[in-house]
């Protein structure tokens, strides 16, 4: 199973993962934070794929995990932006077996492909300044150098691990960047301390984004982390694809991919063993990784009495707040200061800003509690449209779905023992069981009982709902509901 790749271009290979709880309640388990629009009207997906939209890069490739893919489809789509394909990560094992199997899967396709690696999840401001460091970076990757980008500090911060350069590289008269050394190239975050010791002696920010030939990556992979490479490798050799049309879906085999040591980083893994390693700076271009709720009022644009404001609020004699409001509740602010404000689809916190990181010890108390809230929200995107929970009540849960253009969804009913569907105003939809379809009548309620094998196509632009579940099972999740049966029950075809 291999990534094609096109040798005089290179590769972006976007990885998509992540827990979701440092930004709490904004971002959850099934909603990071690369999906939320936190800095302008993109996500940070959305605005790391403008990024590689570029003549120097080839159709970029995504890696992420089955929970989502509806997510990554969307928001991809709403872009109108092409990638070549997805590799969908069958665990979660850490940067190192994720690098492995990008590496693994572009090396059988080309040996020398060129490969930037990068999250979803970072904002850089100034794409250009970032592109040109990219571009300075190829003579090393050419040279099997594993390239970091290091970011220059603004200030000594404790939350970031460092970069060590070493001797310049340099090309043609042209210092491009610095070679790493171990021990030493790679420190872990530091105490205040040592963190502005690290600043005065020029060390860098870990931004942890990448640019390597995938033969080189591959190499010290064997050497310095082989149970990753064999297990990794095995998947690759063991896993499955499907041509979808407008891309390549790529699944490498779990059974192999499980033995994968757990949660083990590539720096550990590679960087901090490996005599092949470089660094090239990256100053001004802008670079954040949003850590906590205080963090997104540092990088966000302010008003005259340094508030920052996003969706429906009032702020009236405060200053340097923080109100993010995605309810469609007006926020309304009076008279206080440093205080952060968010007000998600069912959830509300205040804090102090000072206090941000505290939103770790909330979110373990609520775990405690078993609160649905901590991990998940009361709507999901699907690849043909959205759900989202309106309330509950009694013995039934009263819901919106709605379609986008001719789209449809064949699924089992389950997590509820009846469902009813009301298709609203002059929109056109169909309904099918056992292969015959009948239209939707609007205004006229349709009811499943578990168990039946249903599709709904949407016939117009949009077609929207009420969809009520009697006697929902309220440990399902709403990301699974409606699993595709033709998805999950499709032959899967092993790769040549």
């Amino acid at each position: 199973m291999s990534i094609p790749t096109k040798s005089v271009k290179i590769t972006p290979a976007i990885m998509i993962g992540g827990s979701g709880t440092r930004l709490w309640p904004l971002s959850r388990s099934n909603m990071p934070k690369q999906f939320l629009q936190l800095v302008d009207d993109r996500s940070l997906f959305q605005n790391t794929l403008a990024r590689v939209n570029d003549a120097m890069f080839s159709a970029p490739w995504l890696l992420t995990s089955r929970a989502f893919i509806d997510m990554v489809n969307v928001q991809a789509r709403q872009m109108e932006q092409e990638f070549a394909g997805i590799v969908l990560e069958p665990l979660q094992r850490g940067t190192a077996a994720a690098l492995a199997a990008v590496a693994v899967a572009a090396s059988e396709g080309d040996a020398d492909a060129l490969v930037l690696a990068m999250p979803a999840d970072h904002v850089i401001d100034d794409p250009a300044l970032f592109l040109e460091a990219v571009k300075k970076a190829v003579p090393l990757a050419e040279s099997s150098k594993i390239v970091t980008f290091g970011i220059v500090p603004s200030e000594p911060e404790t939350g970031f691990g460092y970069i060590r350069p070493g001797e310049p590289y340099v090309v043609d008269g042209e210092e491009l960047g610095a070679l790493v050394n171990q021990p030493g190239g790679f420190l872990e975050k530091p105490d205040l301390e040592r963190a502005k010791q690290f600043v005065e002696m020029g060390y860098l920010w870990n931004a942890g984004i990448f640019l390597f030939r995938a033969s080189a990556l591959v190499e010290e992979l064997k050497r310095h982390a082989p149970a990753v490479y064999e297990a990794v490798a095995a998947s690759i050799a063991g896993g499955t694809s499907r041509d979808l049309g407008s891309h390549m879906l790529l699944m490498p085999a779990e059974e192999h991919f499980a033995r994968c040591p757990l949660d083990i980083p590539i720096d550990t893994a590679v960087l901090e063993k490996s005599a092949n390693v470089a660094v090239v700076p990256c100053d001004d271009i802008g670079w954040a990784d949003i850590g906590s709720l205080s963090a997104l009022w540092d990088i966000s644009d302010k008003d005259e009495n340094g508030n920052v404001l996003r969706g429906d609020s009032f702020v009236s004699q405060s200053r340097n707040c923080l109100v993010h409001a995605q309810s469609g509740r007006r926020v309304v602010l009076s008279h206080i200061e440093d205080i952060m404000v968010i007000d998600s689809e069912d959830a509300v916190v205040v804090l102090p800003k000072a206090q941000a990181q505290r939103v770790k010890e909330i979110v373990n108390s609520l775990k405690k509690m078993d609160a649905p809230e901590v991990s998940f929200t009361r709507s999901a995107l699907k690849s043909w449209g959205a759900v989202k929970i309106d309330r509950s009540y009694g013995d039934s849960q009263v819901c919106a779905v709605s379609f986008q253009g001719k789209n449809s969804v064949t699924y089992m009913v389950s997590g509820a023992e009846r469902e009813t569907w009301l298709l609203h105003g002059d929109q056109r939809a169909e309904y099918g069981v056992d292969g015959h379809f009948t239209p939707f009548v609007s205004g006229n309620p349709v009811s499943f009982s578990r168990g039946q094998v249903v599709t709904i196509r949407n016939a117009s632009g949009l077609s929207e709902f009420t969809y009520v579940r009697k006697d929902p099972d309220l440990n399902w999740k709403i990301d699974d509901w409606f699993p595709q049966v033709a998805e999950v029950e499709a032959p899967k075809v092993r790769l040549g």
